[in-house]
């Protein structure tokens, strides 16, 4: 008969039995450890999540709200926008008369304009935040600007700019602008009732404010007739300009320069002597010469 294994090495097959069964025990114990503890576990998680669902949520504030501004009325928002009319008007005026003055409509020069203050109301209002639109965003980029004062490195920046295009247009400058527009013309000598009415010459400039004639201009001349009476001839005439002033035409509001011409005239057509005429005929005069209107 076959021993078993135990039993073979000297060990009872009843303390076999026993040592199984204590395996067996301490392996059904730890099972149930292990599960008690997932289950206390798993209430836990429950717990803190129905509490969690439970409490109140706090209002989050918008990433766009700003503390301490107050929304202007509609009475307000119309002096808002009367100040951002001014403002833009005077920032449009300092851009070419901050640093010049202004001259005036005849002589002298107008009086400084004083920067606008903003009212109140845009004070309280502003900042907005960088998603908004419309008047009220628009007033305080303005203000803005008005507080930092960038106005004055953009007026450099556009002076700089400006003088450049001056140059550049100083150097191309428009044909027309040498025509000049001559208006009587009396003679340089003696008192014989000769008359340059009207007439047109072209220049070129020589130097500074010195002008010639490009050609031999074209003027209409009153002369005395062999009866006595006036008459009317053709003439043509050449000489030098010097430009005296420049000015801004009333009304039209163009550039306008103002010369001191000398010519010496010919006569054109008819071979009869003009009583005090004499071939060798200067006149003096005024012409008025127009320039582009800049744009603003």
């Amino acid at each position: 008969m076959r021993r078993h294994p135990e039993e073979r090495r000297g060990i009872p097959s009843s303390q076999t039995t026993i040592f199984r069964e204590h395996q067996a025990k301490r392996v059904r114990l730890t099972r149930v450890t292990i599960a008690i503890l997932i289950t206390v576990c798993a209430c836990v998680c429950l717990s803190a999540t129905a509490i969690a669902q439970t409490v109140p949520l706090r209002p989050v504030r918008s990433v766009t709200e700003l503390p301490g501004t107050i929304s202007p009325s509609a009475e307000q928002m119309k002096g808002i926008e009367h100040w951002m009319r001014d403002y833009t008007a005077w920032r449009t005026w300092a851009a070419e008369w901050i640093n010049k003055r202004e001259p005036g409509m005849f002589r002298g020069s107008r009086e400084r304009r004083q920067r606008p203050d903003p009212p109140a109301p845009l004070l309280a209002a502003c900042p907005v935040s960088v998603e908004e639109t419309g008047v009220l965003a628009d007033a305080c980029k303005l203000l803005d600007e008005w507080r930092h004062d960038d106005l004055a490195t953009e007026i450099i920046r556009q002076q700089i700019a400006t003088a450049r295009k001056q140059k550049e247009d100083d150097q191309k400058t428009i044909w027309w602008q040498h025509i000049h527009l001559d208006a009587l013309w009396p003679m340089t000598q003696g008192t014989s009732g000769v008359v340059g009415v009207l007439g047109l010459h072209t220049t070129v400039d020589l130097t500074g404010r010195v002008q010639l004639f490009l050609a031999p201009g074209a003027i209409l001349m009153r002369v005395p007739g062999p009866s006595g009476n006036g008459e009317w001839r053709p003439a043509t005439d050449w000489g030098f300009s010097y430009r005296l002033a420049d000015f801004t035409m009333p009304r039209i509001g163009r550039p306008t320069s103002l010369h001191l011409n000398l010519a010496r005239v010919w006569f054109l057509g008819g071979n009869e002597t003009m009583p005090g005429v004499s071939n060798d005929t200067y006149l003096a005069g005024f012409s008025l010469t127009f320039k582009k209107v800049k744009p603003h």
